[in-house]
């Protein structure tokens, strides 16, 4: 009977050299018998290489059971509180252990596809064939076996699923001192910590003298706390799980946010499927005991909180730095909306100066723009000293940005400091005013409507905005016509013929003002009245010349009202008489040449300009 089965697997042995694809599905799905008999029979070969040493090793493994070392429950429910909580332990290992497994079954799946695209690449006759065979079937052993304790623990994680399930309204947690305990443990994994960080700079002190013994002797003590912290943490997690039932079986959903520290403190484990093994069974718990509606609306109620968390903390990472203080887009943001908020409120302000003392009229339109615009500014000034302070910069960290600025504040911003301060001279000083009418050049002349910080508006009478900066009012000279009060005197020339009485023209044109229409936009008193005097004797008339002091609007439009007075002028001379000389040139001839064309002379005679224009 021996004989036979050597044949067979000689035969086999044979085929493994001709067709390999055949033989290594053989080879993954044979039992142990048959690993038996090819071992047998290598181990009559005489050639001892290494291939064939590997090859025996390989059967050898192949040889030996595979166990799947898992704990018997024979539960049905857990009678005590302590029994519940071992339960859970049971369940928190075998999900640790679930994910060393499916991690090594993932490596096993990629060590396959490697080799087998190996053995694709090699010859039918290669001596190392028949071993990376055998490594094939072992790794595929291998991943059964993996695949068979997967289920196994799956399995048990179910059974104790079910059980805490059906037992948690029985237990009682009362007898648990659960605060406590959370206390002492969060204490010792701080304490475990610190350690860990001691040792690590101890370690790195040995590093620099190159003590070897030493460093060893701190590595295995960094290890052992370190696994010490590990376990901590793993009874940490099954007394909030403890937590967790006790607020179940009180129906409060306080019991969600534990379920998510619970689920926090599982990836200090270092473990990858929390969403297939642990987060299932508190969802299960939680639709039993608090309801699906509420389970529904408490884990979107939870989402959403940790989504706030994650935006308010990803807001508030630093992104910049500005002399050592860190800067987060939160700061940024609420610097910018403080400083936006400033400008509104300035706004508001000056809107609401501005209607108060337009319906009230306590104040002068000067005094109302300068409330405004002061305040307005002090507002601004306010909200950026704010939004600084938003964002953590203090004016001394202010001290070397303006010390880099004042070089260019000194070159390049001169003049809008410049036009600044002469705004707060204006302002304060008052030597211009809102409403004033003021002249700075020919061509520049209108009623002051706006003063700010850097400019000021004048309006002509035309309606033009002309916007003039602030230092051009302090450089240069400016006529303000309506400084001190709203008086000014007009002079206003013109001519009558030779041989007119100078006290018939006085007495015409003053009997002719105070009985005109004008005589209302008119000033008069002891000092400013309505004259007329003699100027002097002109080649062609005797000129005089009206002093008029006017008020009011009619101050604000000089071309048209000297226009009226012009022609009030014109008329009362025309009325009495007085005739108004115009240029003219008499032209003498002493003597004609006789030689002259008559068409010459007929010219020169009629050249008696008597107008020159």
């Amino acid at each position: 009977m021996k004989s036979i089965i050597t044949l067979i697997v000689t035969f086999f042995l044979n085929l493994t050299l001709s067709w390999a694809a055949d033989i290594n599905a053989t080879l993954i799905d044979a039992n142990s018998t048959v690993y038996q008999t090819l071992l047998h029979t290598l181990s009559k070969d005489t050639n001892k290489t290494a291939e064939i040493n590997l090859e025996k090793s390989l059967l050898e493994i192949l040889l030996q059971p595979q166990k799947t070392m898992i704990r018997d429950l024979n539960l049905t429910q857990a009678k005590n509180v302590t029994t519940y909580r071992q339960l859970f332990q049971i369940y928190l290992d075998d999900a640790l252990k679930l994910d060393t497994l499916r991690s090594a079954l993932s490596q096993d799946n990629h060590k396959i596809e490697t080799i087998e695209n190996e053995i694709a690449d090699l010859d039918n006759h290669s001596p190392q064939l028949f071993s990376m065979e055998l490594q094939d079937a072992f790794y595929h052993k291998k991943s059964e076996s993996l695949h068979q304790q997967i289920m196994a623990y799956t399995k048990q994680m179910q059974q104790i699923k079910s059980i805490l399930l059906k037992s948690l309204s029985s237990i009682d947690f009362q007898t648990l001192n659960i605060d406590t305990t959370l206390k002492k443990e969060t204490q010792l994994l701080k304490t475990l910590q610190e350690r860990i960080n001691r040792y690590e700079i101890v370690k790195e002190r040995l590093s620099l003298v190159s003590d070897r013994d030493k460093i060893s002797s701190i590595d295995k003590q960094i290890e052992d706390t370190k696994t010490l912290y590990q376990n901590i943490i793993k009874n940490n997690i099954v007394t909030k799980f403890m937590q967790f039932s006790f607020a179940l079986q009180k129906k409060d959903e306080i019991a969600f946010s534990i379920a998510k520290e619970i689920n926090k403190k599982l990836t200090l484990l270092g473990l990858h499927n929390i969403d297939t093994d642990i987060i299932p069974l508190f969802q299960s718990m939680e639709n039993k005991y608090l309801g699906t509606l509420k389970t529904i609306t408490g884990a979107s109620e939870q989402e959403f909180k940790e989504m706030v968390a994650q935006g308010w903390n990803f807001i508030n990472q630093p992104i910049i730095e500005i002399n050592k203080t860190p800067i987060s887009i939160f700061k940024l943001i609420l610097s910018l909306l403080v400083f936006i908020m400033g400008f509104v409120l300035g706004a508001l302000y000056k809107r609401k100066i501005n209607n108060l003392t337009t319906r009230k009229r306590p104040l002068t339109a000067t005094t109302r723009t300068l409330l405004a615009n002061m305040g307005y500014y002090i507002i601004i000034l306010i909200a950026f000293f704010i939004a600084l302070k938003a964002l953590g910069i203090t004016l001394s960290s202010l001290a070397l940005i303006a010390g880099a600025l004042s070089v260019g504040i000194g070159f390049g911003l001169q003049n809008i400091v410049s036009n600044f301060v002469s705004g707060l001279i204006l302002m304060f000083e008052r030597s211009i005013k809102i409403g004033d009418y003021v002249q700075i050049d020919d061509q520049t002349r209108g009623y002051i409507t706006d003063i700010r910080m850097r400019s000021t508006t004048i309006t002509t009478n035309e309606n033009i905005d002309i916007i003039v900066p602030n230092q051009s009012f302090i450089e240069h000279n400016v006529v303000n016509w309506t400084m001190k009060d709203n008086i000014r005197r007009f002079s206003i020339p013109f001519g009558v013929k030779y041989g007119t009485k100078p006290e018939q023209v006085i007495e015409i044109i003053e009997t002719a003002v105070a009985n005109s229409e004008l005589q209302d936009d008119l000033y008069n008193s002891i000092e400013r009245r309505t004259r007329v005097i003699m100027t002097g004797m002109g080649d062609s008339s005797v000129n005089f010349e009206l002093f008029i002091w006017v008020k009011g609007d009619k101050l604000r439009k000089p071309k048209r009202t000297a226009s009226e007075f012009y022609i009030l002028i014109y008329n009362a001379l025309y009325e009495n008489n007085i005739e108004i000389p115009f240029p003219q040139m008499d032209l003498h001839i002493r003597s004609i040449d006789a030689s002259l064309p008559i068409e010459t002379l007929n010219n020169t005679t009629n050249s008696n300009v008597k107008d020159k224009h």
